[in-house]
Order: structure tokens, then sequence, then C-alpha cells
């Protein structure tokens, strides 16, 4: 039987390293603040734009219960499509990270589980020592829970009023 192997992109936020499957990124880009939005997650930092489309970006420091991601000339946004079971839907998000390290082949069988649900959030898959790093190995899908899918999506199906103007005024003949 052969050991399955996948590629992870290779993160850090804070002095912890993140992987993350690269089926689920669209795409890394250099940090550029995003435009803020009220009334919403305390680790949802904005909205930013991604090949014309609006997506929410995402303070993963804040979401994971760490530090806020420290803006430097290393701090990207990692662009992912997720997918929710529940809704049956895709949809796009950003987050911020401290710094993209590597892009490793890892044997799934070389994967430590978390067996005991009380010691993990449910996000985190496994974990994987890479040398002397160890790596928590995340689940993309199951990062937000059923609420915040919701509100994320919602902010993500809104559009600017810079693009709603436009659509009224071609529809009342302006």
């Amino acid at each position: 039987m052969s050991a399955q192997l996948n590629s992870y992109l290779i993160f850090k936020i804070g002095e912890e390293n993140f992987g993350i499957n690269v089926s689920k990124v669209m795409g890394i880009r250099e940090y550029t603040p995003p435009k803020t939005i009220p009334h919403t997650y305390n680790y949802v930092v904005g909205i930013t734009e991604y090949q014309e489309e609006i997506i929410p970006l995402i303070d993963t420091g804040l979401k994971f219960g760490m530090a806020p991601v420290k803006i430097t000339t290393t701090t990207c946004i990692v662009v992912l499509e997720l997918f929710d079971e529940t809704y049956s839907k895709n949809y796009k998000l950003g987050i911020s990270i401290d710094s993209v390290s590597d892009v490793l082949e890892i044997d799934e069988a070389k994967m430590k589980n978390v067996t005991v649900e009380d010691y993990k959030p449910q996000y985190i898959n496994s974990f994987y020592m890479y040398g002397d790093r160890m790596i928590y190995v995340l689940d993309a899908d199951v990062i937000f829970n059923k609420k915040e899918v919701v509100a994320l999506n919602a902010m993500s199906d809104s559009e600017p009023d810079v693009k709603k103007e436009k659509k009224h005024k071609k529809s009342s003949g302006m």
C-alpha cells in the first residue's frame, strides 16, 4: 500500500507554523490594507478585492486566539476557496498571515492525529513534524462555523456601493 502525499502551503502566525492543503489556495498576494466594515466579528478586519470580487479578510492570529498578525514586509494575504457542506456552496476569503515559509509534500501516514477533541479546535486536522518544527495541519473547510459562514457569505455576496451606483444609473437611464 503506497502512502498518500499531499502538497501543503506552510505559513507562520507569530512563532507557530500552520499548513493548509494547496488545493484550497487560490492565490498569495502582498498585504494591502482592507476596507473596514462595521459590526462584524473581531477577527474580520475588513474586505478586500480579489479578481474583481469582494471577499472578507480574516486576521488569522485573532481567529486562532493568538496575537493579531503584525503587518510587516513579509505579511501576505492568502486567498482560499472553501466549501460549506451545510449550504453546499463554495466561498472565498482572504487570511492575513505573518509569512509563507514552504510548500511541502507531506506523507499523510506521518501526520499525527489528536484523538481527544477537547484538546484541539475542530479545524486542526493533525500535526506534522518537519525537522524541529511542529506544523498544525488545518482543515480549511472547518475553520468557520455555520453562523460565521452565513455572515461571511453575506459579505462576499454584497456589492460595493460604487458597483451598485453604476447598475442603478444604467437601469434608470442616467
